[in-house]
């Protein structure tokens, strides 16, 4: 029998006294501090406000303001990482939203995250801490028509910010990009552009310059906030505004590319050229000049058709209908949306003469995801004038516009995510008001519960994937070996007996929000899995090529899995459980305490889970992290 020293037992106690001192004062001060505080969503039990569409119920709370439920954006991430979505939204204000195993809790004053104002939010780990941060930037058009007018009164006022995520619902403001030299941006996603580990930013301005940016990330300086270098501009001086961005690696070469509506004009299509395919072979090209290329018109998604004017295209979400692993793209335009098919990445066919997805209504943003779990995408789409559309993809050409959401609230966008855990998305639409007058109820933004099981005679499987790349430092200024913490242009493939699946992670779509990093997939009637396959967007150094790497089944499905890129299997657990009993509390504090002493060893799994900052290394920051984890949960 092994016996722990008297050292150790008495760093147990003494660990174990100050964590239930600091959690007693923690539960007091939280009894203070939200005992008059009105919860904006009711708790599951309760009935909600509405009809059910079959599919969806919607939650408002009863005596919310609705003037603090408008929202232009929104963002639905596990920034705690207690594996719950969070909600982070905003407009005239932004607001934070803590989900505790589904019970939502405005926080924003709390953990001092910014409040003010915002048409647009991403979220993405930029310091590679293991939390993601989140953008916001504001969109604040002067009345005046002079540029230089607008240079020097509404835009100084208001910078774009960002909010660093350093854990245990620490949050700080940072200014990462003065309005003056951004000023009339409409959206902005992350992507790692230059592969070499961590995150850039890819910018669309509305007005006068009709300008596209990017961003490199070159650290940060010593008051914090990240080193910026504006590495590409793509411009045309037309009259026609861009709206919205949508990511994606459309030709499967490795690297993300960026696709923009624009409003009265041709729609662009940005290749990146950091990876180019000659033949079978990826060739890396460091700095490459241009950054990207335009493509839109030889790919045929410019849209220039739509009007006598060109496109009238407001959003656009990226998804694989089809299963082929190409991703195609369904473009949501103040006309008729667009469904247009990938071919290879050589080309683009518009489907819209074979199926209907259009919208009677003026769309904004849209989604794809598979809410019914039957192994295909379903389309959503945003809409001003009428409740919003949802097409579900049977797989065989049909789509079934049937289970359209009941409400109009004049949608902005649409954020998919499993918000209470049980494998079946959700949706929370921000929205500016209910159309229809101002008699009864002002509903703005909704959460839509996913209620599918309720109608569906036979209940479909799922699973869900949480990606972490594997980087601490950038060991070169080329393309890194690891991928950047929150793997963003990662993509996965299911494969299962009768189809592969794929989804890629990320960081901008839509009308100014983005989907959650957490993958979800639907498998119909599949209990497991063959086999997942990751391309990580980052080097095999073996083979100069981009990793692949492939995890073998059978695996169970209706599971949540992490997936971290330097550890060969799937991972079950979570942060902080280290003694794998798929619990956070004082005996995980314990079992990083022995280890910490040589009192016991650590797999690959656990060492993870100890690992609470992310650095590779487990000590006595990790078990203060720890600690301060299960406090705040």
């Amino acid at each position: 029998m092994k016996f722990i020293s008297l050292k150790n037992l008495r760093l147990s106690i003494l660990a174990l006294t100050i964590f239930f001192a600091v959690l007693l004062a923690y539960e007091v001060f939280f009894l203070v501090v939200n005992s008059n505080r009105a919860e904006v969503f009711p708790d599951s039990d309760m009935p909600p406000q509405e009809n059910s569409s079959g599919l969806f119920s919607s939650y408002i709370g009863e005596n919310s303001n609705y003037l603090e439920m408008k929202a232009k954006s929104a963002i639905m991430i596990d920034f705690d990482r207690d594996d719950d979505l969070d909600l982070y939204y905003g407009f005239s204000k932004s607001y934070f939203f803590e989900n505790q195993d589904g019970f939502f809790t405005e926080r924003t004053n709390v953990y001092n995250i910014e409040s003010s104002g915002s048409t647009g939010l991403v979220a993405g780990d930029i310091d590679n801490n293991g939390y993601p941060d989140i953008l916001k930037w504001r969109f604040t058009p002067s009345t005046s028509t002079s540029l230089e007018d607008s240079y020097n009164t509404e835009f100084d006022n208001s910078p774009h910010q960002i909010i660093m995520n350093h854990g245990n619902h620490v949050y700080e403001t940072k200014e990462y990009l003065p309005s003056y030299l951004v000023p009339f941006i409409h959206s902005q996603g992350f992507i790692d552009a230059d592969l070499d580990g961590d995150l850039d930013i890819v910018i669309i301005e509305d007005k006068f310059f009709n300008q596209f940016h990017l961003f490199i990330n070159e650290g940060f300086n010593n008051a914090g906030e990240p080193i910026l270098r504006n590495a590409f501009i793509e411009s045309r001086l037309d009259t026609s505004s861009s709206r919205a961005l949508a990511i994606i690696d459309y030709d499967n070469d490795g690297d993300q590319d960026v696709y923009i509506p624009r409003k009265f004009g041709i729609n662009w299509m940005l290749e990146n050229q950091t990876l180019t395919r000659v033949g079978d072979e990826v060739v890396y090209n460091a700095n490459p000049n241009p950054f990207f290329v335009e493509v839109a018109l030889n790919k045929g998604i410019d849209d220039f058709n739509a009007s006598p004017t060109g496109s009238t295209g407001y959003g656009a979400a990226w998804g694989d209908f089809d299963n082929d692993d190409n991703f195609d793209l369904y473009l949501s335009n103040w006309g008729d949306n667009i469904l247009f098919k990938n071919e290879q990445g050589a080309s683009f066919i518009n489907l819209s003469s074979e199926v209907s997805l259009e919208s009677d209504s003026l769309s904004n943003g849209s989604a794809w995801g598979d809410f019914n779990n039957d192994g295909y995408l379903d389309i959503w789409a945003a809409n001003i004038k009428k409740e919003d559309d949802l097409f579900l993809n049977s797989g065989d050409g049909e789509w079934d516009a049937s289970f359209s959401p009941f409400f109009q609230s004049a949608t902005q966008d649409v954020v998919p995510g499993d918000y209470n855990n049980d494998g079946w998305l959700d949706v929370f639409a921000p929205g500016l008001q209910m159309i229809g007058g101002n008699n009864g109820p002002k509903y703005t933004s909704l959460l839509y519960e996913n209620i599918s099981p309720d109608s569906l005679t036979a209940i479909n499987n799922w699973l869900k994937l949480d990606l972490e790349g594997s980087v601490v430092g950038i060991p070169n200024q080329g393309w890194s070996p690891n991928a950047n913490r929150s793997a963003i242009g990662a993509r996965v493939i299911v494969h299962l007996p009768d189809k592969n699946i794929s989804r890629e992670i990320i960081a901008g779509k839509g009308h100014g929000s983005m989907d959650p990093l957490q993958l979800h997939f639907g498998l119909g009637q599949h209990n497991n899995i063959d086999s997942i396959t990751v391309k990580w967007p980052s080097l095999d150094i073996n083979t100069n090529q981009p990793k692949k790497i492939v995890y073998q089944g059978p695996i169970q499905s209706n599971q949540r899995y992490t997936i971290f890129e330097d550890i060969n299997y799937l991972l079950t657990f979570t942060k902080g459980d280290t003694n794998s009993d798929q619990i956070v509390n004082i005996l995980d504090v314990l079992s990083s305490i022995n280890y910490f002493f040589d009192e016991t060893l650590f797999n690959q799994e656990q060492f993870w889970c100890a690992d609470m900052n992310s650095d590779n290394a487990v000590d006595i920051t990790d078990i203060v992290f720890l600690v301060n984890f299960i406090f705040v949960h």
